[in-house]
C-alpha cells in the first residue's frame, strides 16, 4: 500500500489487487455446482465503495462530469421506464439491476480517477496490470498442470478454462495481459537487466501459453501476433545498453525459433487440436459460410434477434429506451443475448442507451489519441472496444468492465491538468 495516498485509494488498490482471485473463486464455485455468489458480493461491495468515495468528493465543473452525470442518470432513467413498460416482475428488476452495476463500473472507475488524479499519480498503474497478468497466469496454468478444471467448450475437447466460469471475459483478461506484459518487457530489456527481466519474460510466454489453453480464436490470434511483433522489435528496432545484450537477444530469438519450428508447433497443435476440430465441425454444419463461422454464429443470432426485437408489441418504446436484459432472455431465450456489445446494447438499452454510451466511449477515445497523450492505454481501448464490437462479454461483464474502467483511468491519468 502507498503510505502517501489517501485511505480510499488504498482501498481502491486492495479491490483490484484481489479482483483476479475473487473471479477465479467464482468461477471454481460455479463450475463445481455451488451457488455461492462471491463474484456478486464483490462487485456490489465495489460498486457501493465507489459510488460513496465519489459522492464523497469534489464535482469538478467540466464536460467529463456532465457526460458521467447523464450516462449515470440517463442508463437509471431508462432501466425505470423499462421496468413499468414491460411490467417487469421484482426478480427481473433485481438481474438488471445487477447488469447496470456491472455496465456502470467502466464508467464509474475512470471518474474516480479523475476526482484523484494527484493521489493516482502516485499509483504505479503499470504494475497494477503486471500484478494482475500474473495472477491470472498462475490461476489458469496451476490447475492445468494438477489436471483438474473444466474444458473451455462443454462437450467439447477444445481448449482449457480451468475454474474461469466465462470464456471470453477470461480471453479478453490475457488479451489485455499480454499487452502490458509485453511492453514491459520490450521497455526493461533496453535497460539494465536484472531479475525483472526474467520475471517478465517468464510472465510472457506464461500469458502466451494460458492463450493457447484457453482456445479461443481471437485469443490464438492475438497471442501470436504480439509474439510476433514482439520479435521483430527486439530484433530490429530496440536499442541496448551494450552490444553483448543485443548479441544475446539474436542468440536466444534464433533458439526460441528453432525450437518452436522443431518441437513447438508439434505441442502448440495438439494444445489448440481442439479447437482446429470444432472450427472443421461447425464448418461443415454451417455449410461453409465463414461469415457465421468466423463470428461464431452471431451474424446469424443478431439477424434473427433483430426481428424479434422488431416485432415487440411494445414498439416504438423500445426502440427509445430498449428492451432491457432479463426481458430479452426470458422471451427470446438464445437470441436474447446476441454476444456483440453495441448490438445488445441496442436491444437492451434502445436509442438513447446507444447514444449515451457513445457519447462517454467517443469522450475517451478522443482523450486517447490527442496529440502527446497517445500511450499504451490508448491502443489497449482500441483492442477492447473491437473485440467488444466482435466478440462482446466487455461492457456486460464484471471482469472485462473493470479492464475497461482501469484502461479508461490510464488515459485521463495521461492528461497532466
Amino acid at each position: 500500500m502507498i503510505k502517501t495516498v489517501p485511505i480510499h485509494v488504498n482501498i481502491f488498490i486492495f479491490f483490484i489487487w484481489i479482483f483476479p482471485v475473487t473471479d477465479f473463486l467464482n468461477g471454481f464455485f460455479l463450475t463445481s455446482g455451488y451457488a455461492i455468489p462471491i463474484g456478486i458480493l464483490y462487485r456490489f461491495c465495489f460498486f457501493f465503495f465507489l459510488i460513496c468515495v465519489i459522492a464523497s468528493g469534489l464535482f469538478a465543473k467540466s464536460k467529463f462530469t456532465w457526460l458521467i452525470l447523464f450516462f449515470i442518470v440517463g442508463n437509471f432513467s431508462i432501466f425505470l421506464i423499462q421496468g413499468i413498460v414491460l411490467q417487469n416482475s421484482l426478480d427481473w428488476l433485481a438481474k438488471d439491476a445487477l447488469v447496470f452495476v456491472k455496465y456502470f463500473l467502466w464508467a464509474l472507475i475512470p471518474y474516480y480517477f479523475a476526482q484523484h488524479k494527484k493521489s493516482f499519480k502516485q499509483v504505479n498503474l503499470n504494475a497494477l496490470f503486471l500484478w494482475i497478468s500474473f495472477l491470472f497466469t498462475i490461476e489458469l496454468i496451476v490447475p492445468y498442470f494438477l489436471g483438474i478444471g473444466y474444458k473451455t467448450y462443454d462437450h467439447s475437447d477444445a481448449g482449457y478454462k480451468g475454474f474461469f466460469f466465462a470464456n471470453n471475459d477470461t480471453s479478453l483478461a490475457f488479451i489485455v495481459s499480454i499487452t502490458f506484459t509485453a511492453r514491459a518487457l520490450l521497455a526493461a530489456l533496453q535497460k539494465t537487466w536484472n531479475l525483472r527481466v526474467l520475471f517478465l519474460t517468464v510472465l510472457l510466454f506464461g500469458n502466451l501459453f494460458s492463450l493457447l489453453l484457453l482456445g479461443t480464436k481471437t485469443g490464438i490470434l492475438y497471442g501470436i501476433l504480439v509474439y510476433v511483433f514482439s520479435l521483430f522489435y527486439l530484433l530490429f528496432k530496440a536499442t541496448y545498453e551494450t552490444v553483448l545484450h543485443k548479441i544475446s537477444i539474436w542468440l536466444i530469438s534464433l533458439f526460441s525459433c528453432s525450437w518452436i519450428v522443431l518441437f513447438g508447433f508439434r505441442y502448440m497443435a495438439e494444445l489448440v487440436q481442439g479447437t482446429y476440430e470444432r472450427i472443421i465441425y461447425f464448418y461443415y454444419l454451417y455449410d461453409g459460410n465463414l461469415i457465421r463461422l468466423l463470428t461464431s454464429s452471431r451474424s446469424h443470432f443478431l439477424e434473427n434477434g433483430w426481428q424479434y426485437f422488431l416485432s415487440d408489441p411494445h414498439m416504438p418504446l423500445t426502440l427509445l429506451f430498449g428492451q432491457g436484459f432479463e426481458y430479452r432472455l426470458e422471451h427470446f431465450e438464445r437470441l436474447g443475448l446476441i454476444e456483440m456489445d453495441f448490438f445488445d446494447a441496442f436491444f437492451g438499452l434502445g436509442f438513447l442507451g446507444v447514444l449515451l454510451l457513445f457519447l462517454l466511449l467517443g469522450y475517451f477515445a478522443f482523450k486517447a489519441f490527442q496529440p502527446g497523450k497517445r500511450s499504451i492505454y490508448s491502443f489497449v481501448f482500441v483492442v477492447i472496444i473491437v473485440y467488444s464490437f466482435f466478440a462482446g462479454h466487455v461492457l456486460f461483464s464484471a471482469l472485462s468492465s473493470t479492464f475497461l474502467g482501469l484502461v479508461c483511468g490510464g488515459i485521463i491519468l495521461q492528461e497532466r491538468k
